[in-house]
């Protein structure tokens, strides 16, 4: 009997052990988690006044793409949203931000930035007739190049470069031109007794030409190939300044550009006027391999000729 009473013991103790630890045996449900509440929008403090719709000043030139609507709003043909002028901090002076159906700005809102919406005071007074066109703009005053392209009827700032026109010496044409023809690599003129070549020259009007910094050396710079690695150094140390015969000099980085991108027919304006400054041409390093021994012919930082040893220095350039 007490055998009998001691293996009964033992059995209810094993079953209790596995109703206790193995997860089959237990017929509680999980509880559902609790979701976490949604955090309340940050109200504006009390002392902050709320957003103030305003007029944009007449002589901010808005483009074309930004269409009046509504309650103080504009519609964005380019970006398909909603903005609308003002400000919170009437000191802070006026901007535009984007807005909601009702016109509504919330508090915290960060302003867009404002050149966006207008044209710039340096584009060309001729509309353009089609998007997608181009016009360049030589500014001598400044020694700048620069690249409008036609968006939603309007000029916008496309690119902008550094150059040098004509010297004292010399004449680059003011008057409006078009760009009519296109050369990889040419002669261009004799310098101090020698003929000199160009990469990536594009013809606006008679002898005047884009091009790059003018490339001597041996005879070899005939061929593009070892031309590219003769560039003047001393010329390209000027650029930024008056110093050609009468083209436009540029680096090569932007007068590939140019060449790429701007198809014959595209108009070119040369003008005596300073227009927006140009970014600096990058620096030379004044040791092999970017440049000889004597510091006399080298390499153009821009290039995008891949053997060109300036591209893990500025990588910008060949991206």
């Amino acid at each position: 009997m007490v055998s009998l009473r001691k293996t009964a013991f033992i059995s209810l103790l094993l079953l209790l052990c596995l109703w206790l630890f193995c997860p089959f045996a237990q017929a509680e449900e999980t509880a559902a988690p609790t979701p976490m509440p949604t955090p309340a929008a940050t109200p504006a403090p009390a002392d902050v006044p709320g957003f103030v719709p305003a007029t944009p000043a007449p002589f901010l030139n808005l483009r074309r793409s930004l269409l009046p609507t509504d309650r103080d709003r504009f519609f964005d043909k380019r970006t398909g949203q909603y903005v609308i002028f003002g400000y919170f901090d009437e000191d802070e002076g006026g901007a535009f931000y984007p807005c909601g159906e009702d016109g509504s700005v919330a508090y915290g809102t960060e302003p867009l930035r404002l050149g966006d919406f207008l044209v710039s005071p340096y584009a060309p007074e001729t509309p353009p007739k089609k998007d997608g066109d181009r016009w360049l703009t030589v500014f001598q005053g400044s020694q700048s190049v620069v690249c409008f392209r036609a968006e939603e009827g309007d000029w916008v700032v496309e690119r902008i470069m550094i150059c040098s026109a004509a010297d004292e010496k010399h004449t680059t044409p003011p008057g409006l031109h078009y760009i009519y023809s296109k050369y990889d690599y040419k002669a261009m003129t004799r310098m101090n007794g020698i003929m000199v070549y160009a990469q990536y020259a594009c013809r606006f009007r008679g002898h005047y030409l884009f091009h790059t910094v003018p490339i001597g050396g041996d005879s070899n710079r005939r061929y593009q190939k070892y031309g590219k690695k003769q560039m003047l150094i001393e010329e390209y140390e000027k650029l930024g300044q008056p110093a050609s015969h009468g083209c436009v000099r540029l680096l090569v980085g932007d007068a590939y550009w140019v060449y790429q991108n701007c198809k014959r027919g595209t108009k070119v304006q040369v003008v005596k006027d300073a227009g927006p400054t140009p970014p600096a041409a990058p620096a030379l390093i004044y040791r092999e391999p970017y440049m000889n021994a004597d510091h006399t012919l080298g390499w153009d930082p821009t290039d995008p000729d891949k053997e060109n040893p300036y591209r893990e220095v500025y990588p910008e350039w060949f991206e």
